[in-house]
This record gives structure tokens, C-alpha cells and sequence, in this order.
């Protein structure tokens, strides 16, 4: 596949992972995960990521109080859902940085919480430093803006955390 024609796929997922979160944040409950993995490169389906996202979806099951499972997909970019919960979204955004910090492999989990206006609850919103890049200590989004690090590299630190995936 062309560079061009997969960028094109991409964008296209991500459009299509748009209108499933739109088609939920319009339920209007307080809180709306969408919880992806963020993995470098072209293969998403690299080996652990299946463990890695089943143990995510577990997880966010279990910390959340009355969860309600909405949504379950795969799709270009791997696997996707979204979850609701009828908790203030700071809360919930608070719970989901737990389990993105909980283990080593969970930097790669990506949990999206929403409030109930479609509004993003981020760290910056709690006071809370942004994400680590995964080769070095900067701030993730400074070095993918600058591109600090080669695609290798990249794609290097995150089979590492992979290959440690129960840790």
C-alpha cells in the first residue's frame, strides 16, 4: 500500500472512530471513555497488543463505579470502545491515569474521557503534567511535534513494553 493510500486508510478510520464517539456522546451521560491503544507504526497488531487492550477493558470495567459497556470494535488502527459511567468526569479521568500508569506496557493505553457536553477532561484540566515520551523524559507531544526521536527508536520502546506486557 502507498504511504499516501495508508495515510488516507488512517484518516478514514479515524473519521469513522469519530462518529462512533459522537453517536455516544450524544447519550449525554456525565462521563464517556473511549479507550484505544496508541501504537506507533503502520502494524498495529503488533504482539501483546490483543493482552494489552483486553487488560485496559478489564481494568476500566473494575475501577469504574456502574460501568456501561457501549461500544467493542476493531478497526485499521486495532481495537476501540467506549465506555459510560455515571461519575463526574474529573473522577473518571482521574481512575483512567491510574491505569495508564499502573504497569509499564500501560503507556500505550489511551483512555479519552469526555464530559457530558463532548468536552475532552484532560491532564492539563486536573493540574497534572502531560504524557512521556516513550524514549526519552520530555513531554510525549513536544517530541512527536519535533520529531526528537527516528521512527525506530520509536517503534523499539514501545515492542519493549510490549514484550512485557503482565508487568
Amino acid at each position: 500500500m502507498s504511504s499516501a493510500k495508508s495515510r488516507s486508510s488512517i484518516l478514514a478510520t479515524r473519521d469513522e472512530r469519530e462518529e462512533v464517539l459522537q453517536g455516544e456522546l450524544q447519550m449525554g451521560r456525565p462521563s464517556t471513555v473511549f479507550v484505544s491503544l496508541a501504537i506507533p507504526g503502520a502494524r498495529k497488531n503488533r504482539p501483546g497488543t490483543a493482552e494489552l487492550f483486553e487488560w485496559a477493558w478489564g481494568s476500566l470495567g473494575r475501577a469504574l463505579p456502574l460501568p456501561e459497556p457501549r461500544y467493542l470494535g476493531k478497526d485499521a488502527l486495532g481495537p476501540f470502545a467506549v465506555m459510560q459511567a455515571p461519575t463526574e468526569p474529573q473522577e473518571v479521568k482521574r481512575l483512567c491515569i491510574r491505569i495508564e500508569t499502573q504497569r509499564p506496557s500501560a503507556r500505550l493505553v489511551d483512555l479519552d474521557v469526555y464530559d457530558s457536553n463532548g468536552k475532552p477532561v484532560d491532564r492539563a484540566s486536573l493540574g497534572l503534567p502531560p504524557r512521556r515520551c516513550l524514549v526519552c523524559d520530555q513531554p510525549a507531544a513536544d517530541c512527536q511535534r519535533l520529531q526528537r526521536h527516528s521512527p525506530e527508536e520509536i517503534l523499539k520502546a514501545a515492542d519493549g513494553l510490549l514484550a512485557h506486557i503482565r508487568d
